[in-house]
């Protein structure tokens, strides 16, 4: 089971380091943004590893519940929150300094943080059910979901991370120059992530359907349901 945790924690890492990457590109190549996009660059990347790192503890959460016999209902979705709050700490203890300062109001974010578990331990169980000894990543994404609905699941699961961004642009205080391009930043940001999230779903989708793998005997295939 660890290997098959440290697999989907690896498709996850790269899906979001990626995302991450092009969303700077992005924004970097927005003229009002230009100078200070060192500045926003050093908070994107230090945020997209914090949520990695929280990825991860659901991702292994989710899976101990799947191989102790529990149903997905059964995770503790409210504990799991509560555990990505001490990553979030932190992150802030770390990453806040003279120029920008961050106090996040959870009120405003838990029930957007909540989804994004839940979409997670859906998929999750959806992929261990028909993760068979052997098995490649790839097929089994390919035993469990249609292309086209594995690039939604990636996408819905990159929309809430957005929504969330979102909120805690909010939580932020940015002092010196960049202050003033403090809500220009937010806005560009949130319509920069939400664009490149649907292209970075489908391509992610795309490579997993694109690997070429022998076939498996024996496979058991079974999909979830709807």
């Amino acid at each position: 089971m660890a290997n098959r945790v440290d697999m989907l924690c690896d498709a996850d890492k790269e899906m979001m380091l990626d995302f991450s990457r092009l969303c700077v590109a992005r924004l970097g190549n927005y003229l009002p943004l230009k100078l200070f996009i060192s500045v926003f660059r050093h908070f994107l990347d230090a945020n997209v590893l914090k949520e990695i790192d929280k990825d991860r503890l659901i991702i292994e959460h989710a899976a101990a519940a799947f191989e102790g016999g529990k149903g997905r209902g059964a995770v503790d979705v409210d504990g799991l929150f509560e555990m990505t709050k001490k990553v979030d700490h932190e992150f802030i203890n770390r990453f806040s300094n003279a120029f920008f300062s961050i106090r996040v109001r959870y009120a405003d974010l838990a029930e957007i943080r909540k989804k994004r578990i839940l979409a997670f331990v859906g998929m999750v169980f959806d992929l261990l059910a028909n993760w068979h000894d052997g098995l490649p990543f790839a097929e089994v994404v390919k035993d469990t979901f249609s292309e086209e609905r594995y690039a939604q699941t990636l996408r819905e699961i990159l929309h809430l991370y957005n929504l969330e961004t979102k909120i805690l642009s909010n939580s932020i205080t940015f002092q010196g120059p960049a202050a003033k391009l403090k809500d220009l930043f937010a806005e560009k940001l949130f319509v920069t992530m939400e664009s490149t999230a649907g292209e970075i779903a489908v391509e992610h989708a795309r490579r997993a359907y694109a690997v070429r793998t022998r076939p498996y005997a024996g496979s058991c295939v079974s999909r979830p349901a709807g």
